[in-house]
C-alpha cells in the first residue's frame, strides 16, 4: 500500500446542495439516477464556490447507504426542488488520491497502522473534476477520522 500519499488534514465547514440517493445497504440503487438528475440540473444551484469540481458526499451503515451528488456553495439559500442542502461541520480527514490502488483500502490500512480511527458518525467526501472520468480511482477521497 502507498501510505506516503495519505495526508491527515482539517477541512473547514462546508455547505452543499445536491441530489441524494438513499437505499438499503444490501441492495444499493439509485446512484445513476441521482447522477443524471444532478448533471441535468446543476445549473439551478446558486453561489457555487468552485465551478470546476463536484463532490459526492456519502454515509453508510449496515442498514442504509446515502450518496449525494453536490456542489459546494457559499450559503444554503434557494435550494432547488428535489435537492437537499446541508452543512458538513469542520472535521479532520484522511485524504488520498488514488494512483490505481483502491483508495478506501489504502486509507483503512493507513488508519490501522497509525492508530487513527474512522469517525462513523460523519461523512466521507469524493471530489471529482468536471470533464474527467468519475470513479474512486480518479478522485480526491476524504475519510473522516476521530484521532
Amino acid at each position: 500500500m502507498r501510505h506516503a500519499n495519505v495526508e491527515v488534514i482539517q477541512l473547514d465547514e462546508k455547505k452543499f446542495i445536491g441530489v441524494p440517493a438513499t437505499s438499503s445497504f444490501q441492495n444499493i440503487t439509485g446512484i445513476a439516477e441521482a447522477r443524471n438528475m444532478f448533471m441535468d440540473r446543476k445549473s439551478e444551484i446558486e453561489d457555487i464556490t468552485d465551478t470546476n469540481t463536484y463532490t459526492c458526499v456519502h454515509f453508510s451503515n449496515d442498514v442504509l447507504f446515502t450518496y449525494v451528488y453536490c456542489l459546494e456553495v457559499e450559503e444554503l439559500k434557494s435550494i432547488p426542488n428535489g435537492m437537499i442542502g446541508f452543512t458538513v461541520p469542520s472535521h479532520q480527514y484522511a485524504k488520498y488520491r488514488s494512483n490505481g490502488d483502491n483508495p478506501y483500502d489504502v486509507i483503512s490500512s493507513y488508519l490501522k497502522e497509525n492508530d487513527k480511527v474512522l469517525n462513523s458518525k460523519s461523512v466521507s467526501l469524493e471530489i471529482f473534476q468536471f470533464g474527467e472520468e468519475e470513479n474512486k480511482y480518479n478522485a480526491d477521497i476524504y475519510v473522516p477520522i476521530t484521532s
